[in-house]
């Protein structure tokens, strides 16, 4: 921070592009040109270097001089970029009807699920309710669960392998004409909320999904009204 916050004047304008890129190690960004590209890589190395950091294995969807057009997967932040759409990894270590299925388990393989944007908003969320009920009858880690809630979990996790398949466009066509889309909805036992991007591009319409978020309700019981809120 302390780089870009005292780069010189003539990167000033990627130097506070980079300020909201980085996330941990990787910079994930966008320019609009193959040019943009390549000053962009210039300027950024040239900031970076002052602090002896070297950023290095460029990956874009343009080809340009000094990155080639990206193909096939590659894994940012724990979401899947592929041909320019980004989809989440669903893939799980297989469990049988002869493994035990308990509190720890079930845990573990809902956590495997990383999806910050929201994409599978819907399915993650029955496994939340899931593990609350779970909570609620206070079983130890590697106890057993109950065959009701197990049938639950191995209908969950039986379907949630096809979700590989389900991607959104990595690139929202933000226009002038654009209009930011909220919906919010709840029950007693959830409440979620989800932001859409509808824009108007050459005459057709574009609906992109930018952010979804879902929670369980609290074993606290609130009116429906304020989960609305």
């Amino acid at each position: 921070m302390h780089l870009l916050e005292n780069s010189n004047s003539e990167c000033k304008e990627v130097a506070q592009k980079l300020k909201s890129s980085f996330y941990v190690d990787n910079c994930v960004t966008g320019v609009f040109s193959a040019d943009e590209i390549e000053i962009f890589i210039e300027k950024t190395k040239l900031i970076m270097s002052e602090g002896c950091f070297n950023l290095r294995i460029f990956k874009s969807n343009m080809a340009s001089k000094s990155v080639d057009k990206h193909s096939g997967e590659t894994f940012i932040l724990g979401i899947i970029w592929d041909n320019d759409v980004l989809k989440c990894c669903t893939s799980f270590d297989s469990v049988t009807c002869e493994v035990k299925i308990t509190k720890r388990l079930v845990l573990s393989t809902v956590q495997k699920v990383f999806d910050p944007i929201g994409m599978l908003t819907p399915s993650t969320l029955l496994p939340k309710l899931l593990l609350q009920e779970i909570w609620k009858m206070e079983k130890a880690w590697d106890q057993e669960l109950p065959q009701n809630i197990v049938d639950k979990f191995m209908k969950w996790f039986n379907e949630i392998q096809i979700l590989k398949d389900v991607t959104v466009p990595r690139c929202m066509k933000i226009d002038i004409f654009t209009e930011l889309h909220v919906f919010v909805d709840a029950s007693k036992g959830s409440y979620a909320g989800c932001v859409f991007a509808r824009s108007i591009v050459d005459s057709r319409v574009s609906v992109i999904l930018v952010r979804a978020k879902s929670r369980v309700a609290p074993l606290k019981l609130l009116s429906i009204p304020v989960y609305h809120v």
